[in-house]
């Protein structure tokens, strides 16, 4: 038998391996995917039924982790705003909001917020500076939110 033959061999056999494991999967997801898809109906009704009779303690919880996202993640916030307000990697982007307060501005000082901005753009030491505010803004939430919520069940 040729390598040829033996590869060939190996690829049809390992692709026939693949179909009968997708069709297996298949089956799964038939018996199992409609009593999941109607537990997570119900959850979500549950879920949306208690924030409407408790949207303080609903708005808490969304709040809350939203800023423990923001904590843990803070990128995942500046990035976007970032780029959104024309702060880029390659500089300043021409008719943004940043362009427009640079043209305001003139010529900016070291250690300015401008400054700042275009560094966390650029990916400079700017950025850690940004995050870090961006992180203290999220545990403000979370620990903001928190204390409304034991308030909120204590009165």
């Amino acid at each position: 038998m040729s390598i040829l033959n033996h590869l060939s061999e190996n690829v049809i056999s390992g692709g026939t391996k693949i179909l009968q494991a997708g069709l297996e999967g298949g089956n799964l997801a038939v018996a199992y995917g409609k009593p999941a898809l109607e537990k997570s109906v119900n959850v979500t009704l549950q879920a949306a039924g208690w924030s409407t009779q408790n949207p303080v303690l609903a708005t808490c919880v969304v709040v809350g982790a939203t800023g423990a996202v923001v904590f843990a993640a803070p990128g995942l916030a500046t990035a976007p705003i970032l780029s959104s307000m024309g702060f880029t990697t390659g500089g300043i982007q021409a008719g943004s909001a940043a362009a427009t307060a640079h043209g305001l501005i003139g010529n900016i000082a070291a250690g300015s917020a401008m400054a700042i901005g275009q560094s966390a753009g650029a990916g400079g030491s700017g950025l850690v500076i940004v995050n870090e505010a961006a992180q203290f803004g999220g545990a403000a939430m979370s620990v903001g939110s928190a204390s409304l919520a034991w308030i909120k069940a204590k009165v």
